[in-house]
This record gives C-alpha cells, structure tokens and sequence, in this order.
C-alpha cells in the first residue's frame, strides 16, 4: 500500500509512543524488509475483492504450514485485479494492528527518500480485510494495575468466567479482580460515556490513575497475576466492535494504546516484503 500521512486515506484508531517506534526503526534500517504486515481494514462490502479470495482459495494453497500452536497458516499468491484497484481508490484504510510499524514505515521513508529518492519504502505491506463481510473479531487487551487500588463499584460475581460472560461494549461493561482478606474478589461494573468500553475506562478512571499499567490479552493470566501478588488489580474488558471504533476515528479521536487486537493474524516473517 503507498504510505501517506495520518488522517486522509489512512486513519489511526490508536496512541502511538516515540520508544516503540524508534526500536522498530532500528530493526526496519537493519533488515532493509518489512517482515510483517500492518492489519488495517476497510468498510466494505467489496465484490472485488470477495470474488479474488473466492478465486484463490478454490486451488491448492502456495505455501501451508502449521505453527507451534496448531493454527494451520495457508497463503495464496494472485495477481492483483483491475477492478479491486479501481474499488480501493476511494476507500479509506483503518489501521487496525500495527500503528507503531506504520509510522515507523513513514519515518523510514522519509529518511530514504532524503539520500536515495523514491523507491520501495514509499510503500508498506499490509493485510487489508474487508470488515463488512468478513466481521473481524476486535479482541480486548486487559489491564493490569500495580499500586493503589481505585474505588469500584459494581455487582460482585463468582469467578472470572462469570465476569467475562457479562462483560458487553454496547452498555459499557466491564470487570476487575483484586485481593481483599485473603481471597479474591470478582466485579462486574458499567462505566460512563460512550463506547468503545476501554476509552471510557480510561477517561473515568486510567488516565489520572497512579502506579503502573500492563497489557494483558489473556484474561486468566491477568488474573492470575493478581492472584500471585504480581499486580493489585486486573481490569477485564469486554470485545469491541469495529463499527464502535470507526466511530471513534470520524469524531477526530484516537483510543488509548493498546485497546484492541484484531484476529486472526498471519504470523511474522510468513511473507517478507524487501525494500532493496
């Protein structure tokens, strides 16, 4: 895809930080190769481009593999056609996973095009899935808080998967455990604003809280890490929907870092674009 600045046909959804981007920058100039695609979607519905997949997938894969997980990886290599060329013109990008490698990309390219002109780097390798026919699951990343514990409030529930189980976007759910006279306490709370739920927490609550913050997309690790003493509480928050994002980007805003991973996603280094 040509790279081009933030805000016109690529849209961010997500804070990006200067650390990340500058570790990526040293791995891009090394490898001179984009060595995983950024994860963007697009509105949709696109024929085009459902009459490509459905054309490709009807014949023997290219490469297939089966990674340490067991998730079996299958690629096809196609010839881009003229109508889906013409059918993305008009579209806009949303970057769904990957805002760190892109304004990495830019960065890159920029200093390239400083010493050596236009080349490759202008451009940057994506998976692009089209989100009204393909529905891509918007997974949540937990929260992990490791200093004084805020006040919350909400319903008190049996167990983690009770919590998960209630937990919804549309009204703002969304589930914490923490220590409390030797046992673990599990909630179900609502937050207020608008969602997607992982914004609203963090206006209401994460922005202005003190301690430190991890990431954690496994819910059961997140709790366990609170049971271990690791963490003094773990903030459960449920699934997002794309449409709720979307509308996040078109007022002009951004979510907080870390909000959302998409899924599936091909694995690093499966398909490798050099920049030579």
């Amino acid at each position: 895809v040509a790279m081009e600045r933030w805000g016109r046909g690529v849209l961010p959804h997500e804070r990006t930080m200067s650390a990340p981007v500058e570790d990526r920058l040293r791995l891009l100039r090394a490898t001179r190769a984009d060595l995983s695609p950024i994860y963007a979607v697009v509105g949709g519905p696109s024929p085009a481009q459902a009459d490509l997949l459905d054309r490709a997938a009807a014949r023997t894969p290219n490469r297939e593999l089966v990674d340490e997980e067991g998730t079996i990886h299958r690629l096809w290599a196609e010839p881009l056609s003229e109508d889906l060329i013409r059918w993305y013109r008009d579209q806009e990008l949303l970057v769904a996973d990957g805002h760190h490698r892109y304004q990495t990309a830019l960065t890159h390219r920029d200093e390239m095009r400083s010493r050596e002109g236009p080349g490759p780097w202008d451009g940057v390798m994506m998976l692009v899935v089209d989100a009204a026919t393909e529905d891509p699951p918007v997974l949540p990343i937990h929260r992990l808080v490791r200093g004084p514990i805020p006040v919350l409030d909400g319903e008190r529930v049996r167990s983690l998967e009770e919590v998960l189980l209630r937990l919804t976007d549309d009204d703002l759910r969304f589930g914490a455990a923490f220590r409390e006279d030797g046992g673990l306490v599990h909630l179900v709370g609502r937050v207020d604003g608008e969602p997607p739920t992982v914004a609203a927490l963090h206006r209401a609550l994460l922005d202005d809280l003190p301690g430190d913050l991890r990431f954690v997309p496994d819910a059961a690790l997140a709790e366990a890490a609170v049971r271990a003493g690791e963490a003094d509480v773990a903030l459960f928050l449920p699934p997002a929907r794309v449409a709720h994002v979307r509308a996040v980007v078109a007022r002009g805003g951004r979510l907080p870092q870390k909000s959302t991973y998409f899924w599936p996603k091909p694995r690093t280094g499966l398909v490798i674009r050099p920049l030579k």
